[in-house]
């Protein structure tokens, strides 16, 4: 069989890891992160699109159980070991961000300590974000997906609709799913070698080399050994501005059976147009997209919510065979709402598996700075571990057990009719409802999720058009809206330059 993954075209390169595994949901990857900076000797390099240092790696239902604060859990570190250092490089968000960041960040040293470097970085294309989410400790062990180490991110596999342990500053966040990998070999030392080369162009310094002795967590079974992992990336600064698109498109063109999608949003019109087209082809594969019920936030519910809304539409007309679900996850207890997805996941048939922190946006595409992994199956012993990924998945999803899933897609082969089966049970897919909204965006697509780069021009001109599409009632907050905006996105233009 050909082999889709081509370093140039859909990946920056293909590298082997010795131990592979996929951490499903906030509290396993905490969990292992923080055993792994424990056994850090040398360098722990942290690079994210949020950071939050007053979140605890650990949780338990009573405080004095918890473990520490992350800033008091780093400069422990530290003091512990005189020969650690740790870099940490978080995306230089706008001031509109900063109700929802660690004031920290903005208004204070988040971490008193000489050996604890803490850097922003603004050095992307014009109106993008860093959105990679990548730790890298002692060059030799590396984790990458969808979650940043930041507020609202922990929860367990159980997803209850209430749980103390879940615990903001001022309540309790809603249930969330997310997906991160842990790996090492030289796949871990060419994530190092992403997160250097970040590190050197927002600093102007380099972080040394320090590849040491095995440190992966003893306590932690790989899914997978010696397997190539093929890094793929968009960052229009270095290069890179189609890896992960093409990637995507390869991805749905190879599948004979099933693809199966995780996903915080749904807006990209290349990736719904390649998933329309298989659709609409007879012999084409089912399709199971797993997506959050709604995005919040007043902004998002007019811009990236109504470009999902119509996605979704577009997708549902194409269904031409009946081989498409979209669905939320649901447990009991959340009275009409659904777990919030924010993993970034696609998997096809038993033969290929993408994890990664791109969004299928058009952002995410061509704009923001990103980083996927692949695994590409081709061998009996990488299928049984690709599927076993998918089976594990949809186990949580439905309340059942990998095995009970693992036998009824052996016997049924089919995604949708397993999700079917599965209705009326207490935790289950549920079909996010058709929406039929008729508001229009308060920013245009060219704003909300750009395909480019923004300009002045593209800045003004969008917002022009936006203010001119409003009903008259609706100009006074909008006003308010766009001269936010307006100042943002323009400041962010012209930094640039």
């Amino acid at each position: 069989m050909e082999r889709m993954l081509r370093p140039g075209h859909n990946c920056w390169k293909i590298a082997r890891a010795d131990r592979f595994v996929l951490l499903i949901d906030g509290a396993n990857y905490y969990h292992n992160l923080a055993a792994a900076f424990e056994r850090a000797r040398r360098s722990i390099a942290v690079v994210g699109w949020d950071l939050d240092t007053r979140i605890r790696l650990f949780q338990a239902a009573h405080a004095w159980q918890r473990g520490p604060r992350l800033r008091h859990f780093l400069q422990r570190l530290v003091r512990r070991n005189r020969d650690l250092n740790i870099y940490i490089l978080n995306w230089n968000f706008p001031l509109i961000f900063a109700n929802a960041r660690d004031p920290n960040l903005l208004f204070d040293r988040p971490f008193r300590h000489s050996r604890i470097q803490f850097q922003f970085d603004n050095t992307h294309a014009a109106g993008a974000s860093h959105h990679q989410k990548i730790v890298v400790v002692d060059d030799g062990l590396a984790f990458a997906g969808g979650m940043d180490i930041a507020a609202g991110r922990w929860d367990t596999q159980e997803h209850r609709a209430h749980d103390s342990r879940r615990s903001s500053r001022r309540d309790c966040y809603p249930p969330s799913h997310d997906v991160q990998a842990m790996m090492d070999g030289d796949a871990a030392h060419s994530l190092a070698e992403i997160v250097r080369d970040r590190w050197r162009r927002a600093t102007g310094d380099c972080m040394p080399d320090v590849r040491s002795a095995d440190i992966w967590p003893s306590a932690v079974q790989p899914d997978v050994t010696n397997v190539d992992v093929a890094i793929s990336r968009t960052d229009r600064q270095n290069g890179h501005d189609q890896q992960i698109e093409n990637l995507h498109l390869d991805l749905i063109a190879a599948a004979r059976e099933f693809i199966y999608i995780e996903n915080q949003y749904l807006t990209s019109e290349l990736i719904v147009a390649a998933l329309g087209e298989r659709l609409q082809q007879i012999d084409g594969p089912e399709i199971l997209i797993v997506l959050p019920l709604n995005n919040f936030g007043w902004l998002e519910a007019h811009t990236i919510e109504i470009l999902r809304v119509r996605s979704i539409q577009r997708l549902r007309q194409m269904d031409r065979f009946h081989r498409l679900r979209i669905m939320c996850p649901v447990v009991p207890d959340m009275d009409g709402r659904s777990v919030g997805v924010h993993s970034k996941l696609l998997i096809v048939d038993d033969r290929l598996m993408r994890i990664g922190s791109s969004n299928l946006t058009n952002r995410s595409m061509r704009v923001d700075t990103e980083c996927d992994l692949t695994i590409e199956a081709h061998s009996a012993a990488k299928r049984i571990a690709v599927a076993g990924w998918r089976n594990r998945l949809l186990a949580e999803h439905l309340g059942m057990s990998e095995k009970q899933v693992r036998d009824f897609l052996s016997s049924e082969r089919s995604l949708l009719r397993l999700v079917d089966s599965r209705r009326g049970h207490a935790r289950y897919l549920r079909e996010i409802p058709d929406k039929h909204s008729t508001e229009e965006m308060v920013l245009g697509a060219e704003l909300a999720d750009p395909h480019k780069p923004l300009t002045a021009n593209v800045v003004i001109e969008a917002l022009a058009t936006s203010v001119k599409q409003q009903p008259v009632r609706r100009l006074l907050p909008l006003a308010l809206a766009f001269g936010g905006a307006a100042a943002v996105l323009t400041l962010v233009v012209l930094r640039r330059r």
